[in-house]
């Protein structure tokens, strides 16, 4: 009989979700295994993530069952965020944004790893939650 346990080197071994932003429409696509997206007629790379700088860092609470990511990074339209996920060994959560949008970001908990991008080309980022 299979159980949890038995699959746990198979859960512990992925190494996560790849993300590819299109540079001309800002389509976000994510994928759990490589592959060579295309948008708008152009191929994507995926996403090299580091680890955000306290300056573009998101500060994440949990309430109840929820986590909270509130926006302190400017939300302009020249400037924002234009993304903000949350992964863990099985499931991903993805909240597209828009500028002007000054609001907390609401997720279900899960513990893992939350990404984000910003739009003017300051990076992609992640930190452990």
């Amino acid at each position: 009989m299979k159980t949890f346990f038995s699959n746990l080197s198979k859960l512990i071994a992925m190494k996560g979700f790849s993300y590819y932003v299109c540079p001309h429409c800002g389509n976000v696509l994510v994928s759990s295994s490589p592959l060579s997206p295309s948008c708008c007629g152009n191929e994507i790379a995926a996403l090299m993530l580091s680890e955000a700088p306290s300056s573009l860092s998101l500060p994440v609470r949990k309430d109840g069952d929820e986590i909270i990511v509130s926006l302190t990074h400017p939300m302009r339209k020249d400037e924002y965020v234009t993304f903000i996920a949350i992964e863990s060994y099985d499931a991903l959560v993805l909240k597209k944004l828009y500028a002007e949008w000054n609001e907390d970001v609401i997720f279900p908990y899960m513990k893992g790893r939350l990404v984000w991008a910003t739009s003017t080309g300051k990076g992609y980022f992640q930190r452990l939650i």
